[in-house]
């Protein structure tokens, strides 16, 4: 299965784009990733709110490949277990060639995007910086793997 994950916004800070690279090199063995950071709109006076996040919206359906399942990570949307999301990540490889993650940006994500998404999932009801968030969505790719694999990294 194809992995593309699209977020807005660098990483900032030195450690957080090591553990970026320290998991999508676990990843890899097990799956093709595309790791795609677009740049965040900036907040002004006359661009603001939805404005943002649809000016967001048209850069990631110019990149997002439309036969992909489509996962919004949304503090709205369902909260699971690493097991029920192997599960989710598992029938997705029965129905789609690939699958896309979409991490929004400073004000979260377009509701053009939501709408289309046909998941939307929640690590938590609490709020993560956006460098940690990218960390722990690919530790959970990894540990899928190995759940589905049997391997004792979840153990």
């Amino acid at each position: 299965m194809k992995i593309q994950i699209i977020m807005f916004g660098k990483t900032a800070k030195k450690f957080f784009t090591e553990s970026e690279v320290f998991y999508l090199a676990r990843i890899k063995p097990f799956s093709q990733i595309e790791y795609i950071v677009l740049p965040e709109e900036k907040i002004s006076k006359t661009v603001q709110g939805e404005q943002v996040k649809n000016k967001e919206a048209e850069k990631f359906f110019a990149k997002y490949s439309q036969s992909n399942f489509l996962i919004a990570c949304d503090p709205a949307g369902k909260s699971m277990t690493s097991e029920q999301f192997t599960q989710v990540l598992e029938k997705t490889k029965i129905t789609h060639s690939g699958v896309t993650f979409v991490i929004g940006g400073a004000l979260g994500l377009s509701n053009k995007i939501l709408e289309k998404a046909h998941q939307k999932i929640s690590f938590s009801s609490m709020t993560f910086p956006h460098d940690l968030f990218r960390t722990m969505l690919l530790e959970q790719i990894y540990r899928t793997f190995m759940i589905s694999g049997n391997r004792e990294y979840h153990k």
